[in-house]
């Protein structure tokens, strides 16, 4: 009788054991495709800013690729610091933060979207692009970052 019990108390131990184990390994996973599914949000945010019809340097309707006109990035960084104008890109950004920044021949830097979440883990993403000055007629080179915030 005792040694059916202690066997019953052994095995009811090891299923304990090796459930808490099972569970642990699956939070571990959970975690792991949380981060994978906020990189892939993060990249598509890149996406998204790469392509914005509004800061889009086309010349004759033909679109350069990962290319921004100067002045339309000057005037849409001035627009988004209204708060309704914010607000309409809400759905195409969410909490993240989208700056350009020239890197040569002169250093500079435009907050495109700045709506971050404090507190909370972000990731960054940066992208090379060429920044067209129609005045000139030139071309610099930039990096666009997204810093994306995890909910």
């Amino acid at each position: 009788m005792f040694e059916t019990i202690g066997v019953l108390i052994v095995f009811f131990f090891l299923l304990v054991a090796g459930a808490a184990f099972y569970f642990q390994l699956q939070k571990g996973s959970f975690k792991r495709q949380l981060r994978e599914s906020a990189e892939q949000e993060s990249l598509q945010l890149v996406q998204r800013a790469l392509y914005l019809p509004e800061l889009d340097c086309s010349f004759v309707s033909i679109q350069k690729e990962n290319c921004f006109d100067v002045y339309k990035v000057g005037l849409f960084s001035e627009l988004l610091k209204q708060e309704t104008v914010l607000q309409d890109y809400f759905p195409v950004f969410g909490y993240s933060e989208v700056m350009i920044s020239t890197v040569y021949p002169e250093k500079s830097e435009h907050v495109l979207y700045a709506n971050p979440l404090p507190g909370r883990d972000r990731i960054a993403t940066q992208s090379p692009i060429l920044l067209y000055n129609a005045t000139t007629k030139s071309y610099a080179f930039g990096v666009i970052e997204v810093k994306h915030y995890v909910e």
